[in-house]
């Protein structure tokens, strides 16, 4: 199976477990659904950087994610932290800040074993 319907099978999958159509996150991203499509049929073998950043975006998953890539080292960004950037990047530094110190707090009690 190429990677093009792997890439269109995990769209589907992120809408289902969305509880959405392939239709209705084309209308959110403004993404074409004839691009989609085309890429289900083997029409089209390949998704433009902003079309994939809109679909990974409109999931707060990261693109190498949607494509099926695996992460190279640690200092890539996997789902949670991707979605959590995207969740985060508007809020107040003061809350920023707030939102570090309680992942400190929960990194020392899981050190601890609670």
């Amino acid at each position: 199976m190429s990677s093009i319907v792997k890439l269109y099978q995990r769209i589907e999958t992120l809408c289902a477990a969305h509880s959405i159509t392939v239709t209705e996150l084309c209308r959110a991203c403004g993404v074409s659904r004839s691009s989609l499509t085309d890429l289900k049929m083997g029409r089209k073998q390949s998704l433009s950087a902003q079309t994939l950043a809109r679909i990974a975006g409109y999931f707060s998953v990261s693109v190498d994610s949607l494509l099926g890539v695996e992460p190279q080292d640690e200092l890539g960004f996997d789902d949670f932290t991707y979605a959590l950037f995207h969740e985060t990047k508007e809020l107040t530094p003061e809350n920023k800040e707030k939102l570090l110190e309680m992942a400190r707090f929960f990194r020392g009690q899981q050190s601890k074993g609670n």
